[in-house]
């Protein structure tokens, strides 16, 4: 599941050129209803209004699509949690494949299902065999101590319920984890953190791991500490990398590097300012490493600052088709009027006139951005080499800014493939409120996909590989390059 924090953040980016927003507007399903109910509303929108469906479902994978949609359906009717009920709409979801294909939804505290077990019952948990998933667990970092009892309800197997807690965010009886049981010794988790945000993980229990993978232990067995799965801290290579976001150092006489972790608009001005500031230095050095690690994507206008640097030979830019429904289009107009007074009149103009060559349609792609020819007045002699470092954290806006480089006869890319989504963008936001959530989805198709230049789920790969995870991958560039 992508967290809020995500969202917000690709809600101020530029994805093309001209008029071509992130828009975060709403619109919302406001009557109660069950988890079918929800469940058949949405793929109905969905249909209607994703710009990536007609791509997704075709005659290939029409089958698949049709058993996972009636298979899903029958599931939501036993949801009887919003837990539950997100967890079968992202299982559909994630048949597209599309990263800008989505929900979003927030910690509840406030309806924390409860869960009565007594002294007796609790007594039996400490005495389960380690071949059984039911059990008393504590957590590694000694803040929880739960009771893992058989507990069907709707589409659950088994409940994780507090018996004491460090924290009072979280109290007795309170359902701490859920697990559905989707094979033999294999399940689904429904984990709530500290906060109550909700978080999902496949499981394949045995007698020895048990549920050390995710942070618990059983009562009886020896805690490791360090078996749980956490993030690889990777030693900073430069004291800036701790306080900027934008910075750059020579690293010798004829190496610059340029640190770049956001295209976000609200870095535009500092990273126009680093590149004016040693603009001197930068175009006396023949070489130049761009580090775009973990770069999610950002604006058209905090990019822009970069093309002279690259810029070798007239650049080629495929645009994108827009798919106009009565939802999307109304979804645009919310949007625009949003950000009048933010940007030019004249971009939201021409944007709207646009929006509206569908109407009178129930479904129709219209050209939104035409392809066209970007040329700069002269190349720069230096930096003549640069090297781009990427990772699968590279996304969206920032794949978009890769596809132009990677036309400059100066650039290679360095790294690992970047994160495969772009294809369908500029996202709208649907509010659904039973259970509480809302859809985030593309409502534009880049003409690339027709002429086999789609990176989705492919991503774009490097020219130099390298192991990002360690800490003297820089050193190994130099060595390559």
């Amino acid at each position: 599941m992508t967290q809020p924090t995500a969202l917000s953040a690709l809600c101020k980016k530029l994805v093309l050129p001209a008029f071509i927003f992130l828009f975060c507007t709403y619109s919302s399903f406001s009557q109660q209803a069950s988890g079918s109910q929800t469940f058949d509303s949405l793929q109905s929108y969905i249909e209607k209004n994703y710009a990536g469906f007609a791509d997704k479902v075709n005659p290939q994978t029409q089958k698949a699509y049709q058993a996972l949609t009636k298979r899903l359906s029958e599931y939501a009717k036993r949801t009887q949690s919003p837990a539950e009920q997100y967890y079968i709409i992202q299982n559909w979801l994630d048949f597209f494949k599309d990263h800008h294909l989505y929900i979003d939804f927030f910690p509840d505290t406030a309806h924390t299902e409860k869960i009565p077990v007594d002294e007796k019952q609790i007594q039996q948990l400490y005495h389960t065999s380690p071949a059984s998933i039911a059990g008393i667990y504590y957590s590694d970092d000694s803040v929880y101590k739960v009771a893992v009892i058989k507990n069907t309800k709707g589409i659950r197997s088994y409940a994780g319920v507090i018996l004491s807690s460090q924290t009072p965010l979280w109290k007795t009886g309170q359902l701490k984890f859920e697990l559905i049981e989707t094979g033999i010794n294999q399940f689904t988790g429904i984990w709530y953190n500290r906060a109550h945000f909700i978080r999902y993980t496949t499981i394949q229990f045995t007698a020895a791991k048990g549920l050390s993978a995710e942070g618990w232990y059983k009562h009886g067995t020896t805690i490791k500490k360090g078996t749980a799965t956490a993030a690889v801290a990777i030693p900073n290579r430069f004291e800036e990398e701790k306080q900027l976001s934008t910075f750059f150092k020579k690293l010798n006489d004829s190496t610059g590097y340029l640190r770049i972790k956001s295209f976000d608009g609200s870095q535009a001005r500092g990273i126009d300012s680093v590149l004016t500031a040693n603009k001197q230095n930068i175009q006396s050095m023949p070489r130049l490493i761009i580090d775009l690690r973990g770069n999610g994507g950002g604006s058209d206008y905090s990019m822009s600052f970069l093309r002279p640097m690259l810029y070798t030979n007239p650049v080629k830019n495929i645009g994108v088709d827009l798919l106009t429904t009565p939802d999307n289009t109304a979804a645009w107009e919310r949007a625009i009027k949003q950000y009048r007074g933010q940007l030019p009149d004249r971009y939201l103009d021409d944007a709207l006139k646009k929006i509206h060559q569908g109407d009178g349609k129930a479904r129709a792609f219209i050209n939104f951005v035409p392809d066209y020819i970007d040329t700069l007045p002269g190349v720069w002699p230096n930096p003549a080499k640069v090297a781009i470092i990427i990772n699968g954290g590279c996304g969206s806006a920032t794949e978009e800014f890769l596809l132009v480089a990677r036309q400059s006869n100066k650039v290679t890319f360095a790294g690992e493939h970047s994160k495969g989504g772009l294809d369908y963008s500029n996202v709208v936001r649907k509010d659904f409120s039973y259970p509480p959530f809302t859809l985030v989805y593309p409502t534009t198709r880049s003409r690339r996909i027709d002429v086999g230049l789609g990176i989705d789920n492919k991503g774009i790969q490097p020219t130099i590989p390298l192991n990002l995870t360690t800490d003297h991958w820089l050193d190994e560039l130099m060595r390559k390059w």
